[in-house]
């Protein structure tokens, strides 16, 4: 993306707040002493409008200038500056994330001065964007996982590590931040201020390795710094990233000796470089000592390899079968130097290094090693065992051969284990490696026909988990779905790019239920909208129709009506013609609720009921649960309760049936708001207790947090007052993480429902005042306004509320 692409966005200055505090006589820096900021550059971004202070600090600079937050044009932000409180990172969520640092067997060797200066900027106040730039293969990643070892106990809301290395889109970024932090999407708040929320008060230091893949996402990392006083971010990569507030620190090769003569051999092991090689030779091969006969060898070596760490690591593994003279001898010769001349020839001297030392280890291969290193580097991120078996199961090679090499592979440090311990571990390949490997490929006329293979082996396991998806193993195959993430992506994008439409088409089919039900919903609207806008073709048309209204969905959630109806519309349309039933229901339900929030409502109702006569005709269990969920909500909602329970319960026989714990839950937890309409508590403690197990074993949080809710109906019913108090506030709390606003301000409703059946009419002022100071969105809630005039009118306030 040229900069010229990039959109702008327009900012107001705040002119009320630069008088303010030139009326008093004081600098910038004077009104960041007073108020303990650590960065005054941030009270210029405030009086220029490039970012807004959180409510800590409006409240600081309102108490300084003895102003009202009016007066000094802090009252509220726009839109897109919404501010929620954030809780505290649980002690198990934070040893999870801890837990997902890489570890190494191996030992951290030499750098302590760097590590000690990198520990330090760390714990100032005033650095917040630190990057360690350097060559491939020098050092950058190890030496902040080190850096980040030692200090994670002073960042007491966690520590949390994302590899950017098998990302090339900048626009995944963020979406991959989320994912590792455990925040999920919701349509009607931007991802960005999900993640500045969740972020926003807590003491958290991330990691961000490998950024030189994505740099056009570098303004980002000043997006999340803003409204965040305690986030540091620790970067890796090949170039800087050139932010105002970055520090950089430049990584530099392992010292070497600059002579061999007068010392002995055990003085050499202070020098980093010939000590790293002396320990990763001894680690294949116990016996290796450095002695006076090969000490100028190994010295010699070491400077061929420019200190290199991921070098001298490659060329020590091959002690085991080559003496240090053998491996000298080799690296010296010429051809075995040769640079990929494609792709490299403007990288420094230092990684074309790397490359050859790779290459050099490519060669050592024999013919099935290299054929398997080769195709083994179309696998973005990690990918496991049985993965390998299965798309290398051909004739040619049994699953044994393939085991076999793999550990050929990793004995040559071309390979790396992510998790040995597992019964089925996971391999990845460092992307410099990686690279080489492809080009491998490029120049034996394989790569194409290999990413293919890649490709389509990946369609099949979408399709295969998809099937899986509204059944007794959804957790299972959503889990393996989401260690296969990054490869699932490549294997689109390469469809996408490649213009294989039908199979692009098959592909987001599959892969948008997985991202569906995890919330990945900004990504899915974005390969949705790429493989739509594709060269369509004739024998696309049925599963185009299905994409359709995939995308039509994605629209409504994001609450993009207009759009949500055309591509219902021509969903429907389609699966009309092609006589598509299964679709066609699913398309009529889609379309029904977009026109019922467009407060068509009758029109609704008619699309609703015939998606349900449309779904009995095709046989599909499934395609008929969901379709009479769908028509019992809106039967529900008409106040019609006896067809609205005689659908659900139908709906429910169906998917218990079905073993489909998500859909089932959903439809438990309406059938608690009837049963309680009813008077029927008994029933309705009985549905809200069993969506709430099945919430659980599922483990998604947006489910728990919904089930929670209906329980506290329950207990709120029963004039449990204290339990109900508890089992919203939990609701809200899991809602509050997720950045599912108006979730959580339903569920704020429901406090107030607890505070009326108290008379207490203080709390329920303060909640809803907090609503509509936080939530400026309520007026697009029908729901919402109509409690909140309920409210109004019970307590006899009208006059005061906004």
């Amino acid at each position: 993306m040229n900069k010229k692409d990039v959109p702008t966005k327009k900012v107001m200055p705040n002119t009320k707040l630069r008088k303010a505090r030139e009326s008093h006589g004081w600098t910038q820096k004077d009104v960041a002493t007073r108020i303990d900021l650590a960065d005054i550059r941030t009270v210029s971004r405030w009086e220029r409008g490039v970012s807004f202070p959180s409510a800590f600090y409006r409240q600081k600079l309102s108490t300084v200038f003895k102003l009202s937050l009016e007066e000094l044009g802090l009252a509220s932000s726009a839109q897109d500056q919404i501010e929620l409180p954030v809780v505290a990172v649980e002690d198990n969520q934070r040893s999870e994330m801890l837990s997902r640092i890489p570890h190494f067997l191996t030992s951290f060797i030499g750098r302590e001065q760097e590590v000690e200066r990198l520990c330090g900027l760390l714990k100032q106040s005033n650095k917040h964007i630190i990057t360690l730039f350097g060559a491939g293969g020098v050092g950058k990643t190890r030496l902040g996982l080190q850096v980040v070892t030692q200090v994670s106990d002073d960042f007491s809301d966690g520590v949390g590590f994302i590899s950017l290395e098998s990302i090339s889109d900048p626009n995944l970024v963020l979406s991959t931040i989320a994912q590792e932090l455990g925040i999920r999407e919701h349509e009607s708040i931007p991802l960005i201020k999900r993640v500045q929320y969740f972020l926003h008060d807590k003491e958290f230091l991330l990691f961000l390795d490998n950024f030189e893949h994505v740099l056009e996402a570098a303004p980002l990392i000043e997006d999340l710094i803003d409204p965040c006083p305690r986030l540091k971010v620790l970067i890796t990569s090949r170039v800087a990233l050139h932010l105002y507030d970055e520090d950089t620190f430049m990584v530099s090769p392992l010292p070497l000796p600059k002579s061999t003569q007068s010392l002995n051999p055990e003085d050499f092991m202070r020098y980093d470089s010939i000590a790293l090689f002396v320990q990763r030779a001894k680690a294949v091969q116990p016996t290796f000592a450095m002695t006076r006969e090969n000490v100028d060898t190994i010295v010699e070596l070491c400077a061929h390899l420019d200190g290199l760490p991921l070098a001298i690591e490659l060329a020590a593994s091959r002690i085991k079968w080559l003496a240090p003279e053998a491996l000298l001898a080799r690296i010296r010769i010429p051809e075995r130097l040769r640079i990929l001349r494609n792709d490299v020839t403007t990288v420094p001297e230092r990684q074309r290094t790397l490359y050859n030392t790779v290459k050099w280890s490519y060669d050592l291969l024999d013919q099935q090693d290299k054929w398997l290193f080769r195709h083994l580097s179309v696998f973005t991120g990690s990918v496991s065992l049985d993965t390998i078996e299965a798309f290398f199961d051909t004739g040619e090679h049994s699953e044994l051969d393939i085991v076999n090499r793999v550990i050929v592979l990793l004995e040559n440090s071309l390979l790396q284990c992510t998790d040995w311990g597992s019964v089925n571990p996971r391999f990845a390949m460092l992307e410099t490696i990686r690279k080489y490997g492809l080009e491998c490929l490029r120049k034996d006329g394989e790569l194409e026909e290999s990413q293919r293979s890649h490709a389509i082996f990946y369609l099949h396991i979408a399709e295969k988990a998809a099937s899986y998806l509204t059944g007794p193993q959804q957790d299972i195959w959503l889990q393996q779905l989401e260690q296969d993430q990054t490869n699932l992506r490549a294997a689109l994008e390469w469809l996408v790019t490649h213009k294989e439409t039908g199979l692009a088409l098959r592909f987001c089919e599959a892969f948008g239920k997985f991202c569906g039900l995890r919330g990945y919903w900004t990504e899915e609207q974005q390969w949705l909208r790429a493989t739509l806008a594709l060269p369509q073709t004739s024998e696309s048309k049925a599963i185009r129709a299905k994409v359709l209204r995939r995308a039509g969905h994605l629209a409504y959630r994001f609450r993009d009506l207009t759009t949500a109806r055309t591509l219902q519309e021509e969903s429907v349309a389609i699966s009309r013609d092609l006589a598509d039933k299964q679709n066609l229901a699913g398309a009529l339900s889609g379309l029904g609720w977009v026109l019922y929030r467009q407060n068509e409502i009758t029109a609704a109702g008619h699309l609703l009921k015939e998606s349900v006569e449309v779904a009995r005709e095709t046989g599909d269990a499934w395609t008929l649960a969901n379709a009479l969920e769908s028509f019992g909500r809106y039967m529900h909602y008409q106040g019609d309760t006896k067809k609205a329970y005689a659908s659900l319960k139908e709906s429910l026989a169906l998917s218990q049936k079905l073993l489909d714990k998500e859909t089932t839950a959903r439809i438990l937890t309406t059938l608690v708001t009837i049963e309680l309409s009813q008077g029927n508590i008994i029933q309705a403690r009985g549905f809200a207790e069993e969506s709430f197990k099945l919430a659980q074993e599922l483990g998604t949080k947006p489910l728990i947090a919904l089930t929670l809710s209906y329980l506290g109906d329950v207990a709120l019913s029963q004039k449990a007052y204290d339990q109900a108090k508890q089992l919203f506030t939990e609701s809200i709390v899991i809602a509050r993480d997720l950045g599912d606003e108006p979730a959580m301000v339903k569920r704020q409703l429901k406090l107030v429902d607890v505070a009326l059946s108290q008379d207490n009419l203080e709390t329920v002022d303060a909640i809803i005042r907090e609503i509509l100071t936080h939530f400026h969105d309520w007026q697009n809630m029908p729901e919402v306004a109509a409690i909140l005039q309920r409210y109004q009118h019970y307590a006899g306030e009208k006059k005061k509320w906004p």
